[in-house]
């Protein structure tokens, strides 16, 4: 759990200094990332560049004029930084994901993650993997913010969670649409039409147990910047795609925590 005076990881980036044989890992928000490829674009050489965090632009959000080389991916973890150190959990539902394709450098990366005990798995379409997270986060912090980002409250609240499973799927029918590729399996799966109630019932269950705070309420308590960068960029990305009402009811409101 999130003690006061502790911060989500994903707000803060980790970087080594690169040299044409290094590799950079950066954790960055999409609020933040502007911010991030400013310093990024100080280093010299040719290192990989493997951008963690939420990012529904993909590559097209990075500045081709950075050095190196740049790949895509997203941590299995939630957790807060707390005096210094970092409390996580695994997300079982979400392997840690890293962009597919040849590169001697993520897949050293995915080794070692794989050797601590972290499921990883490689994506082949990471830019739209990563549009299609981008709906089901929005949606889910801005349910959080609708019941004052208390995961339990919003457990005990089935018609915003089931607004919130309907934008889900309604955000992910209108990228379908699209011709849009990368949609996570599992999050496809639960989010069917068909199987919306049990959608509903499962988020219940999940905001109700330590994870809701841990892996939502507790990253989204600190993340109301990162939150309307995502919904803005995914209601700018679906329009007025038929189907979409609820979608926009739930992301246009912009719910701020209450004072």
């Amino acid at each position: 759990m999130t003690a006061p005076g502790c911060h989500p990881t994903s707000h803060s980036f980790v970087m080594q200094r690169a040299t044409s044989t290094t590799s950079s890992s950066l954790l960055s928000g999409s609020d933040q990332l502007s911010t991030t490829c400013d310093v990024v674009g100080t280093l010299s050489g040719h290192p990989t560049l493997l951008f963690f965090g939420n990012n529904p632009a993909g590559h097209a959000a990075i500045p081709s004029t950075l050095s190196g080389t740049v790949r895509l991916g997203f941590p299995g973890i939630g957790g807060s930084l707390c005096a210094g150190t970092v409390h996580y959990v695994r997300i079982p539902q979400q392997p840690t994901a890293l962009e597919s394709g040849a590169s001697q450098t993520l897949d050293q990366v995915a080794g070692a993650l794989l050797s601590r005990g972290f499921a990883v798995e490689r994506v082949a379409d990471m830019d739209g993997w990563l549009l299609y997270h981008a709906v089901f986060v929005a949606s889910v912090a801005t349910a959080l913010y609708r019941c004052g980002t208390d995961a339990a409250r919003l457990a005990d609240d089935r018609e915003t969670l089931t607004l919130m499973c309907r934008a889900v799927s309604e955000g992910f029918a209108a990228l379908r649409h699209q011709h849009v590729r990368g949609l996570p399996r599992n999050l496809a799966l639960l989010h069917r039409s068909l199987l919306r109630p049990f959608a509903v019932r499962y988020w219940a269950r999940t905001m109700r147990s330590p994870m809701g705070e841990l892996c939502f309420a507790a990253h989204t308590r600190h993340a109301e910047p990162e939150r309307q960068t995502l919904g803005d960029a995914v209601i700018a990305r679906v329009g007025q795609s038929p189907g979409t009402q609820h979608l926009h009811r739930l992301l246009d409101q912009r719910p701020r925590m209450p004072k």
